[in-house]
């Protein structure tokens, strides 16, 4: 905020919204707006996964090396935020090396002090911290687990007018021009939203949006219209050109597998301290094939509870361009009667996170509440899951097991007559759909899990799931990619 948040509606609004539906609006084109990773917005322009990219984006030398701009819509200063308690004044921008310092992911401003702090010794690279949303880093400064947060002036005023016991304690240091970003090449695009953009900057429109969404002094940050996609002035070093990659990631949400929520409308009932097993499809969009160093990372959420006891899941097998895959969290419903809404990115090898940001919403208050169980759900997962077989590839139309090793962590005994694995998604290779547990698995105690598959008869990466269940309970997925080779 206030360029873009999440309202209680669970709807994206701001600053960036209004001002790509009033373009939208002028040139007659319907706008359809998705939710991507900061950092990987780059790469879907770069595969034509999105058209434009409106996140207070700010142009940057390394930035105009990968994409074009439009117009500036807004100049930002740097901020720096403190708690009231603390110290008076930042006025040196080299003075921040001796605090922990919170700053969001994939922004300049972490550019900034990986560049100018961290990689020239003065700093401690363990000091600065990335955020993948502000308000994460708002609440640790909060909680005292960083000394100061580097945003932009805007983002700082809206946080410094919202919450007591916070003030910002430097400003300057290098402007942020902000602007639309394009793909490289696209010059009827950018004619055309250069023009509609000044016009709104001529005819009082962006002064308006302003003053409607930021701030009613305006003093200094509307730009008037000029030539565009230039390196922004700056007073500290220039970021150098960035190298090409040899490919681009990319993600795109397909379904919901399991809990659809019909966009946050309909959130799904879970009873208060249940597991329930969450599940995407997913295809890769990108040039780059996905291996099983890719994972699902919890990213953000409406309320600090929406993790949900949610584990990094690590991609199973490679995904290949243009492949489609399910891919699962478990997760255990808060004991608070509240709406919950968790998103959740990819992340490659290097820890940048790429593609449509997707989410699990689910409501743990029942239409006629009942009081909440006084029984508390165990801290983590309810199992852990290490893949043994098979770790090869098999032939086509060929016998194998699958097999899971499966600890119990749930805190509680599994007995034999209560719980089974069962196959829920996926390919179906298997010869039997449903399994008894042979004996009771202790709290603690690890168990092998084996399923006897089938190759498809034709070669290829298959993926295929399953699930340890109780009654209407899912406890864990046991997930498997299986590549198929021709005899």
């Amino acid at each position: 905020p206030p360029f873009a948040s999440v309202d209680s509606n669970f709807q994206v609004v701001g600053f960036d919204m209004a001002l790509i539906e009033e373009i939208g609006k002028r040139l007659n084109i319907p706008i359809e707006v998705q939710n991507f990773s900061f950092e990987g917005l780059p790469g879907a322009l770069q595969i034509n996964q999105i058209d434009l990219a409106v996140a207070a984006v700010s142009i940057t030398p390394e930035r105009a090396s990968q994409m074009t701009f439009s117009p500036v819509y807004y100049v930002n200063q740097t901020a720096i935020l403190a708690r009231s308690d603390s110290m008076s004044s930042i006025t040196d921008f080299n003075q921040l090396a001796a605090f922990r310092v919170g700053v969001q992911r994939g922004s300049t401003y972490e550019s900034m002090l990986q560049t100018q702090l961290v990689d020239t010794g003065l700093m401690s690279a363990d000091k600065l911290l990335s955020y993948v949303q502000a308000d994460e880093a708002i609440r640790d400064l909060q909680a005292k687990r960083v000394d100061l947060v580097v945003i932009g002036q805007a983002t700082a005023r809206h946080y410094n007018a919202q919450y007591d016991g916070l003030k910002i304690v430097g400003k300057g240091f290098e402007q942020q021009d902000l602007a639309i970003a394009m793909r490289l090449e696209t010059p009827r695009l950018k004619a055309e939203i250069d023009r509609v953009m000044n016009d709104m900057l001529t005819d009082g429109t962006m002064l308006s949006l302003i003053q409607q969404y930021i701030q009613s002094d305006v003093t200094d940050v509307l730009p008037t219209p000029r030539p565009t996609n230039l390196p922004a002035a700056t007073a500290l070093s220039p970021v150098s050109t960035a190298t090409p990659p040899k490919c681009w990631d990319g993600m795109k949400f397909v379904a919901d597998v399991t809990y659809p929520d019909n966009n946050m409308k309909n959130p799904p009932f879970v009873k208060p301290g249940d597991g329930f097993v969450k599940t995407w499809r997913v295809q890769n969009t990108g040039t780059c094939t996905w291996t099983p160093k890719y994972r699902l990372v919890y990213a953000y959420g409406n309320v600090a509870g929406a993790q949900m006891n949610g584990q990094p899941v690590n991609i199973i097998g490679n995904v290949l361009p243009g492949q489609t895959i399910d891919l699962s969290v478990t997760l255990i419903a808060p004991q608070e009667a509240l709406t919950y809404q968790g998103f959740w990115q990819i992340e490659n090898i290097d820890g940048r996170r790429f593609g449509q940001t997707i989410w699990v919403g689910i409501t743990t208050q029942s239409e006629a509440e009942t009081p909440p169980s006084t029984v508390q759900p165990p801290s983590g997962n309810y199992c852990q899951v290490t893949l043994a077989a098979p770790r090869d590839s098999v032939t086509v139309k060929s016998s194998f097991d699958t097999v899971w090793t499966v600890k119990n962590i749930s805190g509680a005994d599994w007995s034999s007559d209560s719980f089974d694995y069962k196959y829920i998604s996926g390919t179906e290779m298997h010869e039997k759909a449903v399994y008894d547990f042979a004996q009771t698995v202790k709290d603690g105690e690890s168990i092998k899990i084996i399923v006897d598959m089938l190759a498809p008869p034709t070669p290829g990466i298959y993926n295929t799931r399953w699930a340890i269940v109780s009654g209407g309970k899912t406890l864990c997925i046991l997930a498997v990619s299986v590549t198929v080779e021709p005899k």
